[in-house]
């Protein structure tokens, strides 16, 4: 398939990403598996947002920027809205595309051969995030949100309808015609006389809302957000320079594209796998906990900053964007903000890049000298400013939550988000064979999102000191929590018009969990 064919097959927050200054993530549960396919047929045409569109979007988006900038005047925000849908695993038994009942499926032949050629791959998918991280990982099941946990041993969603807008009022139009579209009584599609169904196809359980900040492009602990996103090979055209990534192969995204090792069946090809998390944001204690340790860190002290610079040592970037690695002592520079153009190098030094600074946790550049574990991210803040009285109190305001709506995609969950967060943000010794840099007690954890239980070492990263090995650790604080989340799949515009709305490949009894 031309790369044409699959933009326009390709759901587009996926890639390119669609715009967004405000989002709604409807999650819903499916009540009626056979209505919902149909109106799920033409909802398709009639809604989603393809990679084809979004790259339009963001075409007339740049055209409305240069117009403006040559008049002199401020661009206007265009009215581009955007709608994404993906299904859960539960989602894709309810329509019975899916089975949890692997061993009584695989008795029956027919049964057997149909869950050969169709089941998705993936446990992680089937299990769902909270098995995951609570289960078999390292969340804590009293910090997450009640929506996100099961109910009488059973998920609570089925999918999200991801909506965005660059507008407010867009956004609130949008949303109200993709419920409508969903809930309204049959044959009442006058949208001034609508009337919705008290039996309607689907629910939605909760909705979480998302905004970018006044500080566009920035999250709320001030920094630039979504840079040093991987390039992937015939989707785009911008090509590596000098010490950037290479671009990956499309298949570490896209299920069934080169590279993806998965095997999937042949209608998950051009999907990808979605993993939403909701990450609360602590602000006034990361500010506090700065403020405080700004002198302990060696090199911070005698900065002009030493407050930004020691916050610039936990992500490996300044504020701004600027890279540590091509700028440890200032970020003054405007050519490097939002620079990529590093490595690392030399890796048995981290004279300039702490070991376990964020960005070198989540993309190691030069520590390993390729991308394996590889994620797109599309996420968005939520909640409101950090108030005065939080900014004095230096304490977050219970009735005050802010954080960031975590979302990426993936072809493989396992070896994509579930990787990076297990694996390299929390494990201390991580980057590999650091020991004799750093230390016995290794690089440290990634002082945004690394995770620990109670029986693993104390949260602390090894900064830069000058000796080697250096010598120079520093205890760190609990500023971002997870709140939970869901695993998902966001299938092709094909698969939705032709085999997930289908005859079901398994009956309700060997489908559900």
């Amino acid at each position: 398939m031309s790369w044409v064919a699959r933009k326009a097959n390709i759901q587009g927050d996926v890639w390119p990403g669609l715009p967004k200054r405000f989002q709604t993530f409807l999650f819903f549960k499916i009540r009626k598996p056979d209505e919902f396919k149909t109106r799920l047929r033409s909802f398709v045409d009639e809604h989603i947002t393809t990679a084809q569109e979004a790259c339009d979007m963001k075409n007339q988006i740049l055209a409305a920027k240069t117009k403006a900038k040559d008049s002199g005047v401020p661009a206007k925000i265009l009215p581009l809205p955007g709608v994404n849908i993906a299904f859960a695993s539960t989602g894709l038994a309810a329509l019975g595309k899916f089975t949890f009942n692997e061993a009584a499926v695989k008795k029956d032949r027919n049964l057997s051969k149909i869950f050969k050629k169709n089941q998705l791959r993936g446990g992680l998918f089937g299990k769902g995030m909270y098995d995951d991280l609570v289960g078999e990982g390292w969340d804590e099941p009293k910090e997450l949100r009640s929506q996100f946990k099961p109910s009488a041993g059973k998920r609570l969603i089925d999918g999200v309808l991801m909506v965005t807008a660059s507008r407010a009022e867009d956004l609130r139009y949008k949303v109200l015609r993709v419920k409508e579209h969903f809930l309204k009584e049959p044959g009442s599609d006058d949208p001034d006389t609508v009337r919705y169904s008290n039996d309607p196809c689907l629910e939605f359980p909760f909705t979480s809302q998302g905004r970018t900040r006044p500080e566009k492009g920035k999250e709320h602990f001030g920094f630039e957000d979504g840079i040093s996103q991987p390039l992937i090979e015939g989707l785009d055209e911008v090509a590596p320079k000098d010490k950037e990534p290479k671009a990956v192969k499309s298949g570490l995204i896209f299920a069934r594209h080169d590279g993806d090792p998965m095997n999937q069946p042949e209608w998950a090809e051009d999907g990808s796998f979605l993993v939403i998390r909701d990450l609360q944001q602590l602000v006034p204690e990361f500010e506090k906990w700065l403020e405080d340790n700004k002198h302990n860190a060696p090199f911070a002290a005698d900065s002009d900053d030493p407050k930004e610079k020691l916050a610039a040592y936990l992500m490996g970037r300044w504020r701004n964007g600027t890279p540590v690695d091509e700028s440890p002592h200032h970020d003054k520079d405007p050519n490097l903000f939002r620079s990529n153009n590093f490595d690392f190098h030399p890796v048995d030094k981290h004279d300039k890049c702490p070991f376990a600074a964020h960005i070198r946790k989540m993309r190691p550049r030069g520590d390993l000298n390729h991308d394996h574990a590889v994620i797109i991210r599309r996420g968005i803040s939520y909640g409101d400013e950090v108030t005065p009285e939080e900014k004095a109190a230096q304490k977050s305001s219970e009735e005050k939550e802010r954080g960031l709506m975590f979302v990426c995609y993936q072809s493989d969950i396992r070896n994509g988000f579930n990787f990076l967060t297990t694996r390299w943000a929390s494990n201390h010794h991580f980057p590999d064979r650091k020991a004799n840099f750093v230390g016995e007690h290794g690089p440290g954890i990634d002082a945004i999102v690394g995770q620990r239980l109670n029986h693993h070492p104390e949260r602390s990263i090894g900064l830069p000191d000058g000796k080697h090995p250096t010598e120079a650790r520093i205890g760190l604080d609990r500023w971002v929590i997870p709140r939970g989340g869901e695993y998902f799949f966001t299938p092709s515009i094909k698969a939705m018009k032709e085999y997930l709305t289908g005859p079901p490949d398994y009956p309700p009894e060997l489908a559900g969990p």
